[in-house]
């Protein structure tokens, strides 16, 4: 092993043991949370995942989300609940009373409230070099039935809310509890309550040659209409709660820069997600749906 020069050792030595390399999107601790307006942290937030936790560049944020995030949603908790009460969806699935407060910072005095929705997969379970099964869209999937010991949570749960493959949902945590499950929050303890953790049940392989028992590799699609639906209804829920539309944020992103830093969500439509939430939120409030 070749010596570090005196100064480099010393800079190595004052990071934080899990820093590795500069964050994706730059951080401003005077504001708890990252620079730009809420339009500009988003546009970074949800840089295009690839394999190996390899980002894409920040692209325009596509047409619902672009004209909402940082706003006031307009959507009273009243209205959101009557439409629920609707369609016998039940508000505890959601992550919680649709007119409760939101997770706030914690350990410190007028903490802010919850401003990030951050979008996972599970990466459970990994098939290996075996073919991922053809039924896992189908309620005959076991990790689609949240009953069955909730084998989606995998390791067990860190996020507040899981959403299987058929679009149903499981609320692990309440929206209102503060709960990490990133490693930037792990740095930074004073973050928790920022974020609302949101993971979304998919399998993998492993990259074939790429290190044993390795996950890189997920389905294509990543995802299931189902899914894309709940994960809108959760968006809209969380933002209703909030007032404001909610910062979205991919995981992958956020561990950017920290040693074993996840890669997911993997193969995720920012699109198709977009073109839901357009839909779902003019049925919801009676306007008129986007073509």
């Amino acid at each position: 092993m070749k010596r570090l020069p005196a100064l480099l050792l010393l800079l190595c030595l004052s990071l934080p043991a899990a820093a590795q390399k500069q964050a994706a999107c730059p951080y401003a601790v005077w504001k708890s949370g990252f620079k730009g307006d809420a339009r500009a942290q988003a546009t970074c937030l949800l840089r295009p995942v690839k394999l190996y936790a390899r980002l894409g560049e920040s692209a325009p944020l596509p047409e619902f989300l672009a004209a909402r995030i940082g706003q006031r949603t307009g959507i009273a908790p009243t209205r959101l609940r009557a439409w629920l009460a609707q369609q016998s969806i039940s508000e505890a699935d959601l992550g919680g009373a649709v007119d409760a407060p939101l997770s706030r910072a914690v350990g410190r005095l007028a903490a802010p409230m919850a401003r990030y929705f951050v979008i996972h997969d599970t990466s459970y379970p990994n098939f290996l070099l075996e073919p991922i099964p053809g039924h896992i869209n189908d309620a005959s999937w076991d990790f689609n039935d949240f009953n069955l010991r909730n084998p989606a949570l995998g390791g067990g749960p860190k996020g507040h809310v899981y959403v299987n493959r058929l679009g149903g949902s499981l609320a692990v945590r309440d929206f209102g509890t503060a709960s990490y499950a990133s490693k930037l929050e792990k740095d930074k303890p004073s973050l928790t309550g920022l974020f609302l953790h949101v993971e979304l049940v998919q399998p993998r392989n492993s990259v074939p040659g790429g290190g044993k028992g390795n996950d890189g590799l997920a389905p294509d699609p990543g995802f299931t209409p189902a899914q894309y639906e709940r994960l809108a209804l959760l968006y809209i829920v969380a933002s209703v709660r909030k007032g404001t539309w909610l910062i979205p944020a991919f995981h992958a992103v956020l561990d950017t820069g920290y040693a074993n830093g996840h890669d997911d969500p993997q193969n995720f439509s920012l699109e198709q997600w977009d073109t839901t939430l357009g839909h779902l939120s003019a049925v919801m409030t009676g306007a008129d749906a986007p073509n």
